[in-house]
């Protein structure tokens, strides 16, 4: 999410930090990602980490819900490689991004079972551990 000293830096070690996340906050998240409509595993994997630091404090922010389930969802079914689909390697990853950042949360509940809905199939280690919605 840009360089070091980006602005938007500064949100996300404000919300580690504190662990917690406003409605503002989200909204400066959501601007930097639609700067440009991709998000990378990187970013991803920064939004996990967030999410990780938030544990149960958040639940009562659904914008950040919504933000993280979204921008999830984007990366891994909604990509130009195997779109409606989690193939092996992006199911290996998430599943190994959950396997360090998981939480348990309603922001995670909700992420997976967006991931069951909306995917055909889910491969990997996280298709071993959920399967799309019948």
């Amino acid at each position: 999410m840009g360089s070091d000293n980006h602005p938007v830096r500064e949100v996300l070690r404000d919300i580690i930090e504190n662990s917690s996340i406003s409605a503002e906050q989200v909204k400066t998240l959501e601007d930097f990602v639609r700067q440009d409509w991709v998000i990378d595993k990187d970013e991803a994997k920064l939004l996990l980490r967030v999410n990780h630091a938030l544990k149960e404090e958040h639940d009562g922010c659904v914008e950040w819900t919504s933000f993280f389930v979204t921008s999830i969802s984007r990366l891994v079914i909604f990509d130009m490689n195997s779109p409606g689909e989690i193939d092996t390697d992006e199911g290996d990853w998430l599943a190994a991004m959950l396997d360090e950042y998981s939480v348990g949360n309603n922001s995670e509940k909700q992420m997976l079972l967006e991931l069951q809905k909306l995917s055909s199939s889910i491969k990997g280690k996280l298709g071993d551990r959920i399967q799309p919605a019948q």
